[in-house]
């Protein structure tokens, strides 16, 4: 991260997923008193009342220390139109940004749009997708809603919500359903328990990182499979990894990926992971939202010292097999 780029966190979740309460649980937080909420309208999340005083037509302080801004056109002019009164002192200092969506947005939809903006990423970098799911009405909003699968598939974070109001076999089956839709991401439970803004903290999870929760073998996947229902919804996403020990040259890596994003964007919902570039110590960063390809990163170390590339794809209806086909004749590794 560049040090004057400002991390940017999405929150979303399918309709009644509890989004409100997680939301007001994070910024009551003093942990989070330096942050920038950006909703589609105040009434979508109900932080009304912890309003106090407006800075600008469309900008309030809240009693936490927060700032909420309101969006009446597009994310990316609010977010360059935030940036700019924080440079100009015309509001406070905020450190972070909370993008919430609506119940039905697609939030890749709306990464690409934001992300794709040259003038967005010189002043934003993008962090996590937090997902929340209801434990009550999860299963029935997963069965019926291709919006509520979408925002599962492509979160870096699961929060469960209304865990005290289910009991435990029901939350057991959301979460097993969670973990075969989603096993890289991270989980955790709101109920009776605040959420931990601690969540908030750090990159999202390169490819290979560890999740909450252990990746189950591929025998417990398929008892999963057995003994939770699913949505035909489901199974059109799929999340799949490539690994190779061979450094590429970038301009090679990035004429193939581009190529692959130009040709199926539309089913790569999200690839990101950590690249092995010929002539560089560091592993670089990587991450793709459908069309888009974005500048990639630096990071200090490779995790466990493992010079590896991974990547991560999150997809519909676009196997492995056919990323792996893609490589022949562009890349010259050993994929798997």
């Amino acid at each position: 991260m560049g040090k004057d780029q400002i991390p940017l966190n999405m929150i979303t979740g399918f309709l009644g997923s509890g989004k409100t309460t997680v939301l007001n649980q994070l910024l009551s937080s003093p942990d989070l008193a330096d942050t920038a909420v950006l909703v589609n309208e105040f009434g979508e999340i109900g932080i009304d009342h912890l309003l106090v005083k407006p800075i600008d037509d469309d900008i309030f302080l809240l009693e936490s220390g927060c700032i909420c801004c309101s969006v009446r056109d597009d994310f990316s002019d609010s977010l360059l139109r935030l940036h700019a009164r924080r440079a100009q002192g015309n509001a406070p200092p905020f450190q972070r940004v909370l993008l919430e969506t609506t119940g039905i947005a697609d939030p890749i939809a709306i990464s690409e749009l934001v992300l794709s903006d040259k003038e967005i990423i010189q002043r934003y970098v993008c962090r996590k997708i937090l997902t929340v799911v209801d434990a009550v009405h999860g299963q029935s909003n997963l069965d019926r809603h291709i919006e509520a699968v979408k925002q599962v598939s492509v979160a870096d974070h699961l929060i469960v919500s209304k865990t005290d109001l289910c009991d435990a076999a029901q939350l057991q089956r959301v979460e097993e359903r969670l973990r075969r839709l989603n096993p890289l991401a991270a989980r955790s439970r709101s109920g009776l328990k605040p959420v931990d803004p601690g969540i908030l903290s750090g990159a999202a999870p390169a490819a290979g990182g560890r999740a909450s929760q252990p990746l189950p073998r591929q025998g417990q996947r398929e008892q999963d499979a057995l003994s939770s229902p699913s949505s035909p919804h489901d199974h059109r996403f799929a999340t799949f990894s490539l690994r190779w020990p061979e450094a590429v040259a970038w301009d090679d890596f990035v004429a193939w990926l581009e190529a692959v994003l130009i040709a199926r964007g539309d089913s790569i919902h999200r690839v990101k992971g950590l690249l092995n570039v010929a002539g560089e110590s560091r592993p670089w960063v990587i991450q793709g939202v459908q069309h888009s390809f974005y500048a990639p990163q630096k990071l200090d170390n490779w995790p466990a010292g493992e010079t590896t590339t991974r990547l991560v794809f999150i997809t519909s209806d676009f196997s492995k097999r056919a990323v792996l086909n893609s490589l022949e004749g562009i890349l010259d590794v050993s994929a798997c």
